[in-house]
């Protein structure tokens, strides 16, 4: 009798239990209502469980360039359900597990999960629903923090270098990097991981600086013409080729990049999320080659066989589950040993939301920008102390 009289009095203010666990109704997020327009922080209800699924409550939440890119409309060939809870790459603490738990987690595990960019239910809430499939646990000696934003393009970069092209030591690459950080973390497993030599095109002076700290021995700003970043490639090339081609950014770079592929053994690879192959091949940037080098009709036909076979690769849409989940747990794994790193951008509060997504838009960010989702309206904020020991 006792016990329903404390369950109707909690339930009174938006709290109950669900198999033996406490949970409120409903929980803040910021919610995305109108494309273009901005993300309002308000409560949601909390929904059920299914059985494939696990709750988690959220500690950190990277907001990507794809993530503002969706919430700004930039893809309007997306068909984004409203309203929208961006954030696919989420850390956190498990509270509650569906029936099914083939990967054996716990209540109170330390995780690290990802979502689909175009689930409606992502990572900016104190709350979020993943299936089983994308949560993996995470060493008590390896941060949070730093472990939010390092699942999907370090994943996605071992995934091509491990299963698609295999690298090994001194092999040579050319990386695009841009804000959003994918083209860093490639850098950091090729050059880390392989041991192999990379030349960076990056988007900054502020960028090529720290790609140059993250291993890159030469690095080529992209703030000139395109005649001015094919010759500067060119110079920086030498005559050795590429074995990988690995494009962070698009922009149509990968017909610059396609003359100086290795003709026998290379390959290049977009990792663009909004990759289009029929968009790629119509827009070809102008640009003049340097004087005294003509490309030869052999290597017209090179180049174009090279953009004919720009192969994408996503991390999360990979089709092989086993493979998928592997490439996750080999990163937090070389994370763990030290042999990788997360380079955090800025850190923001939920509650201003709307700045980080500015400092995006105003492409001030050098890598991912996180999010610290236990700062709700000025509560469970990190103070600076804090902050220092990646807590």
């Amino acid at each position: 009798m006792f016990k329903i009289f404390v369950s109707s009095l909690l339930k009174q203010h938006g709290i109950y239990f669900s198999r033996n666990v406490l949970f409120r109704e409903s929980h803040k997020a910021a919610v995305l209502r109108e494309i273009g327009k901005p993300l309002v922080l308000e409560n949601v209800k909390r929904t059920e469980l299914k059985a494939n699924e696990v709750r988690i409550k959220v500690h950190y939440c990277s907001l990507n360039t794809t993530d503002v890119q969706i919430i700004t409309g930039k893809h309007p060939e997306l068909i984004i359900p409203l309203p929208f809870i961006p954030g696919h790459e989420i850390s956190g603490e498990i509270v509650e597990i569906g029936k099914n738990n083939p990967n054996f987690l716990k209540p109170g595990d330390r995780v690290i999960a990802m979502n689909d960019l175009q689930d409606p239910n992502g990572g900016l809430t104190a709350e979020v629903i993943v299936k089983h499939r994308d949560v993996w646990t995470v060493p008590s000696e390896v941060p949070l923090r730093e472990m939010t934003v390092i699942p999907y393009g370090h994943g996605t970069a071992l995934l091509t270098f491990a299963v698609h092209c295999p690298l090994h030591e001194n092999d040579l690459l050319l990386i695009t990097a841009g804000p959003a950080g994918m083209g860093l973390a490639a850098i950091d497993v090729a050059v880390n991981v392989y041991k192999a030599k990379v030349i960076a095109i990056c988007d900054t002076e502020s960028s090529s600086d720290l790609v140059r700290e993250k291993g890159a021995y030469k690095t080529i700003s992209m703030n000139k013409s395109f005649t001015k970043i094919y010759k500067d490639i060119a110079d920086a090339m030498g005559d050795k080729k590429a074995k990988v081609v690995y494009d962070a950014v698009g922009k149509g770079l990968l017909h610059l990049l396609a003359d100086f592929v290795d003709v026998e053994n290379g390959k290049m690879f977009s990792i663009d999320p909004f990759y289009n192959h029929d968009k790629l091949k119509s827009f070809k940037p102008k640009f003049d080659l340097p004087k005294k080098k003509e490309r030869t009709e052999a290597q017209e036909r090179n180049a174009a066989r090279f953009i004919d076979n720009v192969r994408h690769v996503d991390l999360y849409e990979y089709p092989d589950e086993d493979i998928y989940r592997q490439m996750i747990s080999d990163t937090i794994e070389m994370r763990a040993q030290g042999m990788i790193a997360g380079h955090i951008s800025k850190l923001f509060s939920l509650k201003d939301i709307q700045e980080a997504i500015k400092f995006i838009v105003e492409k001030k960010c050098t890598g991912k920008v996180l999010i610290d989702v236990k700062c709700i309206d000025g509560e469970d904020c990190e103070d600076e102390k804090t902050k220092k020991n990646n807590v």
